[in-house]
């Protein structure tokens, strides 16, 4: 008798998942890495491969390693933060950033609105140089330098009018939040998110005991980076008072797997409901309008290997991010399930051969869960005929 499917999963999928996960640490591309794979309220697959850390003393990986979400942080944390704050009342979405960003309140910027920051239509630089904001605004962390410096870049097209995935649009959504709330917002996603779901493993200022569970990111000869962050720009603003909203966040499989369950149940966990049917549409469904890019208020509109012809329509499609550290959330709408894969690629050499190899294993496996799960099996065999 053969075995029997896990939550709709093909056995041959687990065999396959773990030999290729197996196999990139092998070659050395990554030290080490964690893979969640769950459909609804089931755990189909959750296992650590490697080290968190091997150089120069060796930590074998675990389940509960945190890890540097990179840009994961700006569709689980600041996006969230943002959406909840317009589902109070507090901002609205389609307002200009500059009502609650001051620094916005000039000619060029006056048009971008918060829609527009979420979805990367602003027409604000994918990037800026660090070494340019402390020339003109001093030594880390300065927050308030770094704001000022964004607002006065000029844009790369008019608002509305193109897209460039941006890390200055999750900047500037953060400073909307710490104005608006007084605070930073890990006390407001604190509140409002991560307690309700019991999501305690995940914060912007690791403790002591948190440090030692966490995958380093950066290694040299002076520096082990531990439980901060890796992003350049985020690593500058960083501070007690202040929290970035591009990357900067820290978590494990586990919790991120609650927030993706919530937002796989129509913001909901159980009887608990923490977004409103209008707020939550906006976080799952193509908010680009007339543009066409794919962007949901935080998240891509999977495409290519990442999905499926069945995966066409706004109650089916699937939705991805992924983060420069080595990390990815890909999740499908049309069968629930989700994978979760946590890395440090970049540790301890930030190499582009082993962050492509990375990149390209995180297709593989997604290729096999979407090959392997019951709801697809019938259309991968169409199509290997």
């Amino acid at each position: 008798m053969g075995l029997r499917p896990r939550g709709g999963l093909d056995p041959a999928a687990y065999g396959e998942i773990e030999t290729h996960c197996r196999k990139l640490v092998e070659d050395g591309h990554t030290p080490g890495l964690v893979l969640l794979i769950g459909r609804g309220d089931r755990v189909l697959f959750r296992k650590a491969f490697g080290y968190r850390r091997n150089d120069p003393t060796s930590e074998p990986m675990t389940v509960d390693t945190l890890f540097d979400l990179a840009s994961l942080t700006k569709p689980t944390c600041t996006a969230s933060a943002i959406v909840l704050l317009g589902q109070d009342g507090r901002i609205s979405l389609d307002a200009p950033v500059a009502r609650y960003v001051p620094e916005f309140d000039r000619e060029d910027k006056k048009d971008v609105t918060v829609a527009q920051l979420l979805t990367h239509t602003s027409g604000l630089p994918a990037y800026t140089s660090v070494a340019t904001v402390e020339k003109e605004y001093g030594p880390r962390p300065n927050p308030d330098g770094l704001i000022r410096h964004i607002a006065g870049l000029p844009k790369k097209y008019p608002t509305g009018k193109g897209h460039i995935y941006s890390c200055l649009n999750y900047l500037v959504l953060a400073r909307v939040v710490q104005n608006v709330t007084g605070e930073n917002q890990t006390v407001f996603l604190r509140e409002r998110l991560w307690q309700p779901l019991g999501m305690n493993d995940t914060t912007f200022d690791p403790t002591a005991e948190q440090i030692a569970r966490t995958a380093p990111t950066i290694h040299s000869t002076q520096t082990l980076r531990r439980g901060e962050v890796h992003d350049p720009l985020a690593y500058y603003s960083v501070c007690p008072a202040y929290a970035p909203g591009n990357a900067g966040a820290f978590s494990t499989v586990d919790d991120m797997a609650k927030y993706v369950r919530m937002l796989l149940s129509g913001g909901r966990v159980g009887r608990l409901k923490l977004l409103e049917p209008a707020i939550w549409q906006k976080i799952v469904t193509n908010q680009s309008g007339a543009l066409g890019e794919g962007r949901t208020f935080g998240w891509g509109i999977a495409s290519g290997v990442y999905a499926t012809p069945l995966n066409k329509s706004s109650e089916t499609c699937c939705l991805i991010h992924t983060g420069y550290t080595g990390t990815l959330i890909w999740m499908d709408r049309l069968s629930k399930t989700y994978v979760i894969f946590f890395s440090n690629c970049v540790y301890p050499r930030d190499e582009k051969v082993h962050k492509d190899a990375v990149i390209e294993a995180r297709r593989k496996i997604i290729q096999m869960v979407l090959r392997h799960l019951d709801v697809y099996r019938t259309l991968a065999s169409r199509s290997a005929k």
